[in-house]
């Protein structure tokens, strides 16, 4: 039993090691420190970090699982280098997984929690007609925090997390302007309106058209970054 103890310690060890070195590689992609096309590989990473080469290989290979690295060798990965399909390909999950994970959560909410999705909507709207971008992205943050807080299903969660995180690397490489305006103020009402009524054909359409204009936009700004590079 000593031995079963000593063998499990030692694996969670490693695996605290290796998460905390994943999170220093997610942030220095997100930020956009290591840009798409970079190459890292198990070695160098390990002694970039001062560490083995365990801890290395899972961080590169949780980086590879949620899409922001890819194989390249038998123990190299290259921060991805998005293309326009896959793009388009990440946004039309986002808007299926959302519209799951968005009506779960709507299930669960009280009507308190409505009242203060409807503060934050407001707060957006008058941050369009002030622009105020940093007012507009701290209500909109609240917002998509809490619309999605009540969801019970962790399975579902983890893959709205995942979309999450992509699509907010790929903001960061090529829209770092928050799309204000009241077309968008309007989307979020209506998304509000299916989620009160707890009813998935009004959020499900709600929802694809919010996410629809977004990927659309967004592809626009990265077909114009490749004509720039």
């Amino acid at each position: 039993m000593k031995g079963e103890q000593r063998v499990v310690g030692q694996m969670l060890e490693r695996k605290t090691l290796s998460s905390q070195l994943y999170d220093i590689l997610e942030g220095k992609v997100l930020s956009g420190e290591l840009a798409p096309g970079t190459r890292l590989s198990e070695d160098g990473v390990a002694e970039t970090f001062n560490v083995s080469r365990s801890p290395a290989r899972e961080a590169l290979m949780d980086l590879e699982k949620v899409g922001l690295a890819v194989r390249v060798g038998m123990r190299d990965r290259m921060i991805t280098i998005p293309t326009r399909e896959m793009i388009a390909g990440k946004y039309d999950l986002w808007w299926v997984v959302d519209v799951g994970r968005t009506y779960l959560a709507s299930l669960n909410a009280t009507k308190e929690d409505c009242a203060e999705l409807r503060q934050y909507v407001d707060r957006m709207a008058r941050a369009v007609k002030a622009r105020d971008s940093k007012r507009y992205l701290a209500a909109c943050e609240k917002w998509h925090g809490m619309v999605r807080r009540s969801c019970p299903n962790t399975f579902v969660n983890q893959l709205g997390s995942d979309c999450d995180l992509y699509l907010k690397w790929l903001e960061v490489l090529y829209d770092r302007s928050p799309d204000m305006s009241e077309e968008t103020v309007a989307e979020h009402r209506r998304i509000l309106n299916g989620y009160e009524a707890r009813d998935l054909s009004i959020l499900s359409e709600a929802i694809r058209v919010h996410i629809t204009r977004q990927r659309e936009r967004l592809l626009q700004l990265f077909d114009a970054s490749s004509v720039g590079g």
